[in-house]
């Protein structure tokens, strides 16, 4: 549950966009044309973005299933299972902003042929908000009161407290689950259901194969209730080394790579038939720093890490200034952007060596380590394995906090590991890391950044993966959401980036700009920037002979 609309339509600039993705009713496949194969770098854990923020779940979990809303390429949001985007001027939200009504498409058939109906969404909102089911998290979801269902097609919401966002959140990060697939599941055992290993959806594609450690098959959905789809298959390959990428693309063994490594885009531009899409996207490379470890419980230990990175040395080197530095979460073309993280934050090795020795870190020894009461200033940094660009960037970190007196370590782990859910001890979610290194999306309406930071949020309850708790930051968050005023909202935000600028539970690296390779005979692509991914409008792809 994420994002509205607000954002400056920055993505554009200097982007090629295609013909538009339909919303007309349901059209013919007479002209589909054969299979697409691609490649992309983490496996899922699971397909059920309910319990899974993986990005590559939310990249295949689009082609198989449906939601309320999406952002397509221009960041607007449109509708996807619903007939319309509800608003108050169409009656679809009250006036006091707590009742909200769904009118569902009547076409829209499960991959089984089974009907997705009002009760299917009663269902999933019970499912997120049952207490027993570890749900990524539970934000918009815990200001529901209750759910009707008047009718087959027709869903009204009613709200406990405003929540500004809801339009833009509800099914928005989450897709709508059969009910008759999976009732018997809707607690603890949730997360054993075999159906996230073969789910059916009511989307574009249906999982026909998945081969743990290899690939995926998806085949066209002749049922799908909007246009398309004009593939008779996609199949995605799981490639998670940078160069066994390439030599894929160079091979022929995949047609196309979603998200390439930034460092061979020349080679990749000398492969025949591949075009590039770059993308200025709301991903934010970052650090997560647990703060319920110590000595990362201390703010000035953390805002010294900031102030040791030089992020223009890392865009340089390892990104060729594709990637831009970040010194906050809200990026620089968004209405809710200050400069205050650049001020407070920006490269200055002398006052991280300040704040250091201020909180009681002093190198007694000259071994160019510091200590405290006899411990040394020892941190475990972690990523993903097999991301040569983050590999490197852990490089240059260890060689610029060392510089300052920190000892880093590097411990890696496999994207299933790392990102693993919560009843799967994943080591985000579980805390059992020290600093991760890793992408979120920065959504377009900042009300999110309450399930990142609050102590509302921490896991199992939602995504505040650095354990920070602040009872100031909590309560201006949950202002944030509720408010509908943009200058009161401006307002809220402008001290919260303040407070996150002084607390640094997360330290900005890098603004993401993506970079995808596709065959040039594949029409219809067109780059999201947002959370929606680039398989946002895979119903519309279509490979020209």
């Amino acid at each position: 549950m994420r994002y509205h609309r607000r954002l400056l339509l920055f993505i554009l600039a200097g982007l090629t966009v295609l013909s538009g993705c339909s919303g007309s009713e349901k059209g013919g496949r007479e002209d589909e044309m054969g299979t697409l194969v691609l490649g992309i770098q983490q496996e899922p854990e699971i397909l059920n973005e309910a319990v899974s923020s993986m990005v590559s779940s939310i990249y295949v979990c689009n082609f198989i299933f449906s939601k309320f809303v999406k952002h397509n390429d221009r960041m607007e949001l449109i509708p996807d299972l619903i007939r319309e985007v509800p608003n108050v001027e169409n009656g679809g939200i009250s006036s006091d902003y707590l009742t909200y009504t769904y009118h569902l498409r009547e076409d829209a058939l499960w991959h089984d042929g089974k009907p997705v109906t009002a009760s299917d969404v009663k269902f999933t909102v019970n499912l997120m908000k049952n207490p027993d089911v570890n749900v990524g998290t539970r934000q918009g979801w815990d200001v529901i009161e209750s759910v009707e269902t008047p009718d087959e097609h027709t869903v009204i919401f009613r709200l406990k407290r405003v929540y500004a966002n809801f339009a833009g959140d509800c099914f928005y990060d989450e897709s709508v689950l059969p009910e008759h697939l999976l009732a018997g599941y809707a607690g603890s055992g949730f997360m054993n259901a075999p159906y996230h290993q073969k789910p059916v959806g009511s989307g574009p594609f249906i999982l026909q194969e998945w081969e743990h450690g290899s690939h995926m098959v998806l085949v066209a959905n002749e049922s799908y209730y909007r246009d398309g789809p004009y593939l008779d298959r996609i199949i995605v390959r799981f490639i998670l080394d940078d160069n066994a990428l390439l030599f894929q693309l160079e091979s022929g063994g995949i047609m196309g790579a979603d998200n390439v490594p930034s460092g061979m885009l020349d080679l990749i531009s000398r492969i025949e038939g591949i075009r590039q899409y770059r993308t200025p996207a709301l991903f934010l490379e970052h650090l997560d720093l647990n703060c319920s470890r110590f000595p990362l419980d201390d703010a000035r230990v953390r805002r010294a890490i900031s102030a040791s990175i030089d992020r223009k040395i890392i865009s340089e080197k390892i990104y060729g200034n594709l990637w831009i530095p970040a010194y906050g979460d809200e990026h620089p073309a968004s209405p809710y952007h200050t400069d205050i993280g650049k001020k407070m934050n920006m490269y200055n090795p002398a006052r991280a060596e300040s704040l250091l020795t201020a909180a009681g870190w002093l190198d007694r020894n000259g071994d160019g380590i510091r200590e405290k009461n006899g411990r040394k200033l020892t941190l475990s940094l972690s990523t993903t394995t097999g991301r040569s660009n983050r590999e490197r960037t852990e490089v240059v970190l260890v060689e610029q906090l060392g510089r300052v007196g920190f000892d880093i370590r590097i411990k890696n782990y496999h994207p299933s590991v790392l990102f693993a859910g919560y009843d799967d001890r994943g080591v985000l979610t579980r805390g059992s890391y020290e600093m991760a290194l890793y992408a979120f999306m920065a959504p377009p309406d900042p009300s999110t950044k309450e399930t990142s930071y609050s102590e509302s949020f921490i896991p199992p309850e939602g995504q505040n993966y650095s354990h920070y708790r602040n009872p100031e930051l909590t309560e201006l968050l949950a202002a944030g959401s509720a408010s509908v005023s943009f200058e009161e909202r401006k307002i809220l935000y402008n001290r919260i980036m303040k407070i996150l600028a002084e607390e640094m539970p997360v330290v900005p690296l890098l603004w993401i700009t993506l970079v995808d390779a596709m065959p040039k005979n594949l029409l219809n692509y067109r780059p999201n920037p947002t959370q929606s991914q680039d398989t946002w409008n895979a119903a519309q792809w279509r490979l020209r002979k």
